[in-house]
């Protein structure tokens, strides 16, 4: 099971958002709105994911994620953005976000991003490639 937080004050979008992934896949959801309760629930268990979204009741989205990293350089981050492509890869780079997500993300952007982190675990478990040595 892939435990995810949702961090942002879009409860709406973020509740859909969770409850297509739980649809999609086995997933654990935890919705918070601040940097500081996502840096709290990453820091109390083994979180697989944070979408952070367009905005947290205590800083910026790039903000909540650059913290993210700093106290876990490996920690998945997707995160929602109106910004155009190579804006946010600007505005981002360096913070290794998985995938920018759109405003009100769909089904099938759901369906990607959990290929994405599943893939990613895969790899670091040493899944990927297993039955191909001889």
């Amino acid at each position: 099971m892939l435990d995810i937080v949702l961090a942002g004050r879009e409860h709406d979008v973020l509740a859909r958002l969770g409850a297509t992934l739980c649809g999609i896949g086995q997933v654990g959801i935890t919705q918070v709105d601040s940097a500081a309760a996502t840096l709290k629930a990453v820091e109390a268990c083994g979180i697989d994911l944070v979408v952070v979204g367009q905005s947290l009741v205590d800083t910026s989205p790039i903000d909540c994620i650059t913290r993210l990293v700093r106290q876990n350089a490996m920690i998945n981050c997707a995160m929602i953005s109106d910004m155009e492509q190579d804006a946010f890869h600007e505005a981002t780079e360096g913070l290794g976000i998985l995938m920018q997500l759109p405003p009100n993300p769909s089904s099938d952007d759901a369906a990607v991003l959990l290929d994405k982190i599943e893939s990613l675990s895969s790899l670091l478990n040493g899944e990927a490639g297993e039955g191909t040595q001889q």
